[in-house]
């Protein structure tokens, strides 16, 4: 237990002062100054902020989670998500599908502009998907659109041009496809294939300014990196009327502890990274309650296991860890948001099976596994065991830090003994994503878009495998697996495709690449003048429909403040000097 002298250090540090004893009871929210109408108001800014960082602004190279919220802000794509989450014409006002399924013609609404003040056509289109999927850009997700007549040519280098992406007129763009793709129009609402201005060539660079035809732009000089991003509302944008807004500003590495601080003074108007403390207490309050919301589960979290590294490439210890994960005990670790999750594909996403057993916390059986494994463990005389320490990569600042604590003492009682090794976020990708360099660590993943495919084949395809930010971060191959997520892609029936996943499920939950453990799900939190602002089930602080109805005058919570948290600690009244 530390010292009031360590709680007040922790304090000063913006270190996590609820659950040292440094907490007081929430503000009152600031209310909207006019809270009897729904009619928009134009103006204002609208800040968030993350504890973490994004790599990059270029739709070819989407290397992170962050970076979706900001590109989602400044490109359209020629379709995208509603509220929903049904994909609906962006700025394609509509579209064809031809030859049993395998064309899609899509019409340009005429007029749009890019940020530049140019017009948006087909010539755009065309040389914004050969941009992306260029074998010279670093992305990601370009397997995704391997279905694209001539995509294996042209990722090979044998021809400039992609032959799948044809230009039918000014207005008309047209994509074939070598076989029907149930995910495809799923896959090109997501910003990798977003149009981007002339001023972004033909090829990628990671030296271009960002510039779209979305809701908002990119000012010279809008980005100061590791800090802020700020946009500013596109007034050429094609949607008459919208965005309402001003502009958005994104802060990046602000810890938990300052943006509650912000969000209580007003300086920042969205709340989404809580200390768990705090999340229990805004959800308790009668008087934020109406102003807060959980978003579905799309997030997968667990362990992955390298099994190109030992002694993971052992199967049976792989299934030794997976039955010996106790995912009620983690579920504790954060129970407002975490969920024990048994399968790969989770609760919100299409593809789950609630009556799949999947993986179950089983103590008898993780040791027999270890026993099949040549490390018997004797329990009662802690003996055996696997004869390694494995080191264990986790970030900074993230529920993976305290997880791993009790990943440790769970995996001790079958002989696995791990040290845990934290660096920053950049530096975990990093490591994760490069072959050979980290047997074991915490591994999470958030749909792409609807589908179980968009969990299962960046994950555990075998095409997913890089040397370099590799999204398979178990390099794991199995080529019954590979099919079944291939075949799931070309299968337009869901009830097929679904069963499909099922399998799929079966054998991962089985081979144990991963050790699912929990269902991460969000809760945001907004202010009360920040108005028309809904969880979006694709994209994070959707934006382009929010408007701000804020009085003008003091909105400080001075309960709420550093200086007095310090002062009731030293027993001095509230606000006191």
């Amino acid at each position: 237990m530390r010292s009031i002298r360590r709680s007040i250090e922790a304090c000063l540090l913006g270190a996590d002062v609820l659950s040292s004893g440094c907490t007081q009871e929430i503000p009152a929210p600031i209310p909207a100054a006019h809270p009897d109408t729904t009619e928009p108001r134009r103006g204002g800014v609208v800040t968030v902020a993350s504890f973490s960082d994004l790599r990059g602004l270029d739709p070819a190279n989407i290397s992170d989670g962050l970076a979706p919220q900001v590109l989602e802000a400044i490109f359209a794509g020629l379709v995208d998500y509603d509220a929903n989450g049904k994909i609906v014409p962006d700025l394609a006002e509509r579209w064809t599908v031809e030859d049993g399924g395998k064309t899609l013609r899509f019409y340009l609404h005429q007029g749009a502009r890019f940020h530049d003040g140019e017009e948006v056509t087909a010539d755009d289109v065309k040389r914004s998907v050969e941009r992306a999927l260029h074998p010279s850009a670093p992305n990601p997700s370009s397997s995704y659109f391997e279905s694209l007549v001539g995509f294996g040519e042209f990722a090979a280098k044998k021809t400039e041009t992609l032959e799948g992406v044809q230009v039918d007129g000014r207005y008309v763009v047209s994509f074939h496809l070598k076989d029907k793709d149930a995910a495809f129009l799923s896959v090109l609402a997501l910003p990798t294939l977003r149009p981007v201005c002339k001023s972004a060539g033909t090829r990628y660079t990671d030296t271009w300014h960002p510039c779209g035809a979305g809701p908002f732009k990119l000012p010279p000089n809008g980005w100061e990196r590791a800090r802020e991003i700020n946009v500013v509302r596109h007034e050429g944008y094609f949607r008459p009327g919208l965005p309402y807004l001003d502009g958005v500003r994104f802060l990046f590495n602000v810890n938990q502890t300052s943006q509650r601080f912000r969000f209580a003074h007003g300086e920042q108007d969205i709340l989404r990274d809580f200390l768990a403390p705090d999340l229990l207490k805004f959800q308790a309050d009668p008087r934020w309650k109406p102003f807060g919301e959980y978003e579905a589960e799309l997030q997968i979290a667990g362990d992955a296991m390298n099994t190109e590294m030992p002694p993971f490439d052992n199967v049976e210890v792989r299934r030794a860890v997976a039955a010996a994960v106790n995912r009620d005990e983690i579920r504790l670790v954060r129970a407002a948001n975490l969920n024990a999750a048994n399968q790969p594909v989770p609760p919100g996403v299409f593809g789950h099976d609630d009556t799949l057993r999947g993986q179950t916390y089983d103590y008898e059986a993780a040791l027999e596994h270890m026993r099949r494994a040549g490390y018997p463990y004797d329990p009662v005389t802690k003996t055996g065991g696997y004869p390694h320490v494995i080191p264990y990569i986790a970030y900074k600042q993230s529920l993976s830090e305290f997880v791993a604590q009790v990943l440790a003492q769970q995996l001790a009682k079958i002989g696995i003994r791990i040290e845990i090794r934290i660096v920053n976020y950049p530096t975990f990708l990093a490591i994760r994503g490069r072959r050979g360099q980290s047997a074991f660590g915490p591994a999470f993943w958030k749909q792409d878009y609807p589908d179980a495919g968009s969990i299962l084949e960046p994950l555990f395809h075998s095409r997913s495998i890089n040397d370099e930010d590799s999204n398979n971060w178990s390099f794991y191959k199995n080529p019954r697996v590979d099919e079944l997520i291939d075949r799931a892609r070309h299968e337009l029936d869901d009830d097929k495709r679904k069963k499909i996943y099922v399998e799929t499920q079966e054998i991962l939950c089985d081979d144990a690449p991963w050790a699912f453990s929990y269902y991460y799900r969000y809760y945001t939190q907004r202010q009360p003048y920040v108005r028309n602002y809904h969880s979006h089930p694709m994209w994070t602080n959707d934006m382009t429909r929010v408007w701000v109805d804020r009085a003008m005058g003091p909105v400080a919570a001075r309960a709420f403040s550093p200086e007095n948290v310090l002062g009731s600690l030293l027993g001095r009244p509230e606000g006191s000097r």
